[in-house]
């Protein structure tokens, strides 16, 4: 025991400790273990509300609905108020007894038949605030400008007297109207602006597509005949129903199917070439093949290349128009603006 050093012995006396601690005695000469670090999968909290955004798409009517509204007086009288003035009609917009005429027809007009739902229900809410607050919460004055106190209804009770009920009024203040109307009548304003706006956009593409039609027929009539002798008159009754046609394809293209499919069909069954009057009734984009057949009879003409260059420019106005009409019809005024 003499050659036993002393620092020796106290380390072999902390590793039988802390072997006797581990319960092996081999885990007091190992390194102890790293901690695995696993990941941990976290799910999104779910919301007790869910927002079902497929409301706020507007739906587009089906055929059986789309056949019900246009029975409504509303869009049977749309193809009677397309009008058209002449000379004549100004004359008589201009006659100084047309506001008697014209009050005299309330009851016919198209705006009021329109508004009758709105009219009766706002007529009707009105009419039962009115005879409500007046009956019984304020009172009222007869013919003869008496008095007479509210109507009451007493409530029997446990004791001698009768419990009376007092009803509320059903009234606003008027602070609110005053401080929303100058924003009202912005909203207003804006509306009835951008609705004559688009108008006015709309009449003026129709007004190109008159005098670009217009050009067109008289650049092949003339053109035409330049280098040939003789005017084709088979080629320029081609070229005259494929103008009409245009115009003929973007009405239908504006108006719903089941309004104007028959007619339509109707019209292309009287253009004297029938092959073209199938290329319409098939095609998927009619105003688009009608600008095709125009082209194709232009080249048909042979015509001097600037010639041909400017009819083509012509050519593209009438797809300007297209476009801008197509524009206006498929793109409605923002609803935020229109429901107020």
């Amino acid at each position: 025991m003499k050659f036993l050093n002393l620092p020796y012995v106290l380390a072999a006396m902390v590793l039988a400790s802390s072997s006797s601690t581990s319960g092996n005695g081999v885990a007091a000469f190992t390194l102890p273990k790293q901690q695995s670090h696993s990941i941990i999968k976290t799910t999104p909290p779910t919301t007790t509300t869910q927002l079902n955004l497929e409301s706020l798409e507007q739906k587009t009517p089906d055929d059986k609905q789309t056949k019900f509204l246009l029975d409504t007086y509303g869009e049977k009288s749309r193809t009677f108020r397309r009008n058209v003035f002449s000379a004549s009609d100004w004359v008589k917009s201009r006659r100084s007894n047309r506001f008697i005429d014209t009050l005299l027809r309330t009851n016919q007009s198209a705006l009021v038949r329109q508004l009758g739902i709105e009219i009766a229900f706002i007529s009707l809410v009105a009419t039962f605030i009115v005879t409500y607050n007046n009956f019984f919460v304020y009172g009222w004055i007869d013919l003869d400008g008496i008095q007479h106190a509210p109507t009451h209804f007493d409530l029997p009770t446990l004791g001698a007297s009768p419990f009376i009920v007092s009803l509320p009024a059903f009234e606003l203040p008027k602070e609110p109207f005053s401080l929303t109307s100058g924003s009202l009548g912005l909203l207003l304003s804006f509306r009835t602006n951008v609705s004559y706006k688009r108008w006015n956009e709309a009449r003026t593409a129709w007004g190109k597509v008159i005098n670009d039609s217009r050009s067109i027929a008289r650049m092949g009539a003339i053109w035409s005949k330049s280098y040939k002798d003789t005017i084709d008159d088979a080629a320029l009754q081609r070229l005259g129903d494929a103008i009409c046609s245009f115009s003929r394809t973007l009405m239908n293209r504006t108006l719903p199917p089941q309004e104007d499919e028959t007619n339509f069909n109707i019209y292309t069954y009287q253009i004297g070439d029938q092959n073209y009057g199938e290329v319409l009734r098939t095609a998927k984009h009619r105003p688009t093949a009608a600008l095709a057949e125009i082209s194709n009879i232009m080249v048909d003409f042979q015509l001097n290349p600037l010639h041909q260059v400017e009819v083509e420019r012509v050519v593209t106005g009438l797809c300007d128009a297209l476009g801008a009409s197509e524009r206006i019809f498929t793109s409605p005024v923002p609803t935020f603006y229109t429901r107020h």
